[in-house]
């Protein structure tokens, strides 16, 4: 029983999922018809006649098509997101080949026309608000609808045939008879509405002794409100339509009998559904970055004139559980409060009538005519903010959380081991649209604090400090440390390697010679190079003139080769290799052992020193394949005099198995974790120098 309830629990959060995420897609076409409303419902005659200038006689005109093409053409756009994203997931989820998504929009534009042409409603608002409601209902039917019929009459593929027209002819039945099905529904729900509406009425007035007690009015109107501004559907509308039958009420202004209207208004809903202004003030005191924050910022000016759609749409507060309790509570207990206060006697609302887009503050001293109803209305704001607060630090721990979450995921993406095959860059999905912006951002970064360089000492057989190693270190402003083999992918995919590898080793050199004056002269610094550094001809020049800038001796400088991509065969990489040896900088093949082809470099180039991979020199006291692995490739360097040297040394037993083994030099945390430039300087002093120096430095 259980199991079987579960089946259309997830199917139902899969709709609500869908249909949220499609909300969020539809941002910019909320945020244009949020703009053109703005204009159009100014309260100020003033700011009318100022927008009237900026624009011309037909300023208003213009802001009122925006309207029509914007939230004029809400509900078809929602039918239409919501099938092909649920279309799309569906398919996912039941392991089948994806409908194609042209097919999916236009069967949900078909049914959706049809369903409003039939079930009738002004032709102006058929597309639009009004029928938001029925374009979630038809981007659900259509998407469940159609993968099956489209699965039920799957025509055998046609090898000859284009794939274009294939589907158009694999599509039309389905879409057909899925329009005849719609075509039906809609008829029998034409016959049934009125029906539905007339039982309604009956009740609502079988209700009307009860509904004339303000009390019980307000509290249900702002309750009915915003539940239907939860499921998307604009209450006040559906009010507007209601309160000719159920309330009552035919004018905004103050009824004693019925006071709804200009009290919800002036003190309900500051900012708009869900008393929003309190919201905004809530995200801006607790979000410091990220899409909440951007949000807020956009939706500050339109909730000052209660216009809050960006929320209800954008957070969104639209089928977002995490904020139905506020989202219900503020506006009801604020109402509730502006009715408490009226029979007490602390504030009097007055028969005028306030355009809804008056901002607050305004509205309450037009109503009360008093400073009290704007003190009132602060007191609300400040209410509705502090019940706001605690479920937006939830909401944005949760996006930190998930946040977090992708970032890491993004991140074992780019590393992975068959990452070099794949376009880092299109990655789908958010891993791609992460990666994207970790590249923007540091383009951006390179050659400022957030860029640095760290540096690990290595130390010989008598434990001598005899180099160091120059370690990327970037630290994004958003997700904190990123791993440096991550950000040299980036830069390897992106073509930024060039200008990051020359401001590498700019900085190590000009580090290198600091630590000169303070008598350093004897470690030698080592430098990662990208293979594909290796491929631009003005890499020796580069180098060149480092050497002279800093007046730095090229056996003080060592480059180590990593082997994140093959190493490229073309004439210009020996010819590079072969300046940079000739000129006396020596080279150092990284992660030896286990890279594209370790042991033919050593027969290319002229190899001065080769570091074990860290996957051997971790495991050499417990595994006995990688201790013969490093014995080999050790014995190999003591053959043709090329130094050995071991990666991430923890402990002096590690230490000791490898030099047994035949390493020379040792790296790792048993003898220091990478230090910034000062701090290993005083490490390096505090060392002091070996009783005699691996080479002499002619000055």
């Amino acid at each position: 029983m259980s199991a079987w309830l579960a089946r259309p629990a997830a199917r139902l959060a899969l709709w609500v999922v869908t249909v949220r995420d499609s909300f969020m897609l539809l941002l910019p076409l909320t945020l244009l018809g949020v703009t053109a409303t703005l204009l159009v419902n100014l309260p100020f005659p003033a700011a009318q006649g100022w927008l009237a200038r900026l624009l011309g006689g037909g300023g208003q005109g213009a802001a009122q098509q925006v309207m029509s093409a914007s939230y004029g053409m809400f509900g078809l756009a929602l039918a239409v997101i919501v099938s092909v994203r649920l279309a799309r997931r569906l398919a996912h989820d039941a392991d089948s080949e994806a409908l194609p998504q042209a097919w999916v929009a236009m069967a949900a534009l078909v049914n959706f026309v049809l369903w409003m042409s039939v079930t009738g409603g002004p032709a102006a608002l058929s597309l639009g608000y009004h029928a938001l409601l029925q374009g979630m209902l038809i981007g659900l039917a259509t998407a469940e609808l159609l993968l099956p019929l489209a699965t039920l009459c799957r025509a055998a593929p046609d090898y000859d045939c284009e794939p274009m027209f294939h589907h158009a002819v694999c599509m039309t039945v389905p879409v057909a008879l899925l329009a005849l099905l719609v075509l039906l529904a809609a008829s029998l729900w034409a016959v049934l509405a009125p029906l539905l509406l007339d039982g309604l009425c009956g009740w609502s007035r079988s209700l009307a002794p009860w509904l004339r007690h303000e009390w019980l009015l307000n509290s249900g109107a702002v309750l009915l409100n915003h539940l239907l501004w939860f499921v998307g559907i604009p209450g006040n509308e559906i009010l507007d339509q209601l309160s000719r039958s159920l309330f009552g009420v035919t004018s905004a202004a103050y009824l004693p009998e019925a006071n709804w209207r200009p009290l919800i208004n002036a003190f309900g809903l500051p900012g708009g559904a869900g008393a929003t202004l309190g919201l905004v003030l809530a995200l801006l005191i607790e979000v410091r970055e990220g899409p909440l924050r951007r949000l807020a910022m956009l939706s500050l000016l339109p909730s000052a004139f209660n216009i809050s759609e960006l929320l209800v749409f954008g957070l969104p507060l639209a089928l977002n559980p995490l904020f139905l309790l506020p989202f219900l509570l503020v506006p009801l207990l604020l109402t509730l409060l502006a009715a408490a206060a009226v029979h007490g006697g602390l504030l009097v609302v007055h028969d005028v009538g306030v355009p809804w887009a008056t901002p607050m503050l305004l509205s309450g001293y037009l109503v009360s005519d008093s400073w009290r109803g704007p003190a009132l209305q602060v007191c609300g704001l400040l209410i509705s903010t502090l019940i706001y607060l605690p479920f937006v630090r939830r909401a944005e721990a949760r996006r930190v959380r998930k946040q977090s979450a992708a970032f890491e995921t993004t991140i074992q993406a780019i590393v992975a081991p068959a990452q070099p095959h794949l376009r880092l860059m299109a990655l789908p999905g958010q891993a791609g649209l992460i990666a994207r912006g970790l590249l923007a951002t540091l383009s951006r970064d390179i050659g400022t604090p957030a860029v640095t360089l760290a540096f690990q000492p290595k130390h010989d057989r008598q434990g001598v400090a005899v180099g160091v190693e120059a370690l990327l270190r970037w630290r994004h402003a958003r997700y904190g440390p990123v791993r440096a083999d991550a950000t040299v992918s980036l830069a390897e995919e992106s073509g930024l390697i060039g200008r990051l590898g020359a401001w590498v080793l700019e900085e190590a050199c000009a580090c290198k010679a600091r630590w000169n004056q303070l008598g350093l002269g004897y470690i030698v610094m080592a430098i990662n190079v990208s293979p594909l550094q290796l491929d631009a001809p003005e890499l020796p020049l580069l180098l060149a003139r480092c050497l002279k800038r800093y007046h730095l001796h090229p056996c003080e400088i060592q480059l180590e080769i990593t082997e994140s991509q093959a190493i490229s065969l073309h004439q210009v990489v020996d010819r590079n290799l072969a300046a940079i040896v000739d000129m006396g900088v020596t080279l150092a093949m990284d992660d030896f052992g286990m890279g594209y082809s370790s042991l033919l470099h050593m027969r290319r180039f002229q190899i001065h020193a080769i570091k074990m991979d860290g996957s051997l020199t971790r495991d050499v006291l417990t595994n006995p394949i990688s201790r013969d692995i490093i014995q080999t490739v050790a014995a190999l360097g003591q053959a043709r005099q090329v130094e050995v040297v071991a990666e991430f040394v923890e402990s002096a037993a590690q230490r000791d198995a490898l030099a047994a083994l035949g390493c020379d030099v040792f790296q790792g945390y048993l003898y220091s974790q990478p230090l910034p430039a000062d701090e290993c300087a005083r490490y390096l002093l505090a060392a002091g120098m070996p009783a005699r120096s691996h080479f002499s430095l002619p000055r």
